[in-house]
């Protein structure tokens, strides 16, 4: 496992990383990461712009969620919320639409607004889109899809352009959580 968390974050050129048992898990460590708001009406949790999400499950932690097209840099300005707005998920290309986003131009936006930028890049793979490099601070893979490339193992993966208190509440969630990739013979 430890090996496979290497080379991704070689291959993503980022400052650390981890493995998760499947790209939704993986996802969910970040979300979590996040900070809930109150139940019943009472203070409103961190806001997220996204494209794609299971918005159900995202605002019943608490948290308020934005969908938006990602790939529309007027529809991302309008959505993200200077202060309010903590995280921009974006997945690029998008399956199944294979929608683009511009990762620099949104990396602006968010970071201008106070926010991180998470990137999909599920189906770009490292080889064709290294988002730390333009920008992200997170760059997820459902690593299952084409960084595995046979889709016989079930895996996700997370690496960030550097450590601080939400990748930190990322790696606990991820172990607490039991999302850790097990350790077998056929791990990616």
């Amino acid at each position: 496992m430890r090996e496979a968390e290497a080379v991704i974050a070689a291959l993503e050129g980022a400052a650390a990383r981890v493995g998760a048992r499947s790209g939704m898990s993986a996802a969910t460590a970040v979300f979590l990461a996040l900070s809930p708001g109150e139940p019943r009406g009472g203070a409103q949790g961190d806001v997220l712009v996204a494209a794609q999400l299971a918005h159900d499950q995202a605002t019943r932690w608490g948290l308020a969620v934005d969908l938006v097209d990602t790939s529309d840099l007027d529809l991302v300005r309008a959505a993200v919320r200077p202060g309010a707005t903590k995280l921009v998920w974006v997945e690029t290309p998008s399956n199944p639409l294979w929608s683009l986003t511009d990762i620099a131009a949104v990396a602006e936006i968010a970071h201008a607004a106070g926010a991180l930028l998470a990137v999909d890049s599920t189906c770009a793979t490292p080889l064709l889109t290294r988002p730390l490099e333009h920008g992200a601070d997170i760059v997820m893979h459902a690593a299952t899809k084409y960084l595995n490339g046979h889709s016989d193992v079930v895996a996700g993966a997370l690496a960030t352009a550097r450590t601080d208190a939400l990748w930190e509440r990322i790696r606990r969630n991820r172990s607490t959580l039991g999302q850790i990739l097990a350790r077998s013979r056929r791990s990616f």
